[in-house]
Order: C-alpha cells, then structure tokens, then sequence
C-alpha cells in the first residue's frame, strides 16, 4: 500500500479546496435565447389552432352542402325512433 505524504495531502487539499472555489465563483448562464424560443412556440400553437379552426369550419361547410338535414319538429321527433 502506498501511503501519501504530508507534502502530497497539503497539496491534494490545497486543490480541492481551488477547485470548489472555482466552482463557487462560475458566472452565471447566458438566459438570452430563452424567450424568443418561447415567443416563436406561442406563435406556432397559435397558427396551429388557427388552422384547426378553419378545418373544422370548412368540413361542416362541406357536409352542410352535400348532406341533408331535417330539422325535427318536436322534441319527441328528436328523441323517439322511427318505426
């Protein structure tokens, strides 16, 4: 077993103690780019919904002019079965 020497446990603690320093006194990140990130996914969800919209608008136009629809007279045509 190799032990270490006074001198060598002075300077691996020395180190340690510099590398913690180091860490402790890090600048801090750059949070620049964040927004417009977020800025940009707002604006897609925005379209994403926009066209959603305009499907569903565009389709019940679509069934509107191709099927056909009988309003029911009373609430009892609605909900009783034809026989």
């Amino acid at each position: 077993m190799s032990r270490l020497t006074s001198e060598e446990r002075r300077r691996i603690c020395l180190m340690k103690k510099q590398v913690g320093q180091q860490m402790l006194t890090l600048p801090p990140l750059s949070t620049e780019g964040t927004d417009s990130g977020w800025q940009h996914r707002r604006q897609l969800h925005r379209v994403a919904r926009a066209l959603l919209s305009l499907a569903l608008v565009s389709g019940g136009l679509l069934i509107c002019a191709f099927a056909e629809f009988h309003a029911p007279t009373s609430l009892i045509d609605a909900f009783l079965p034809r026989w």
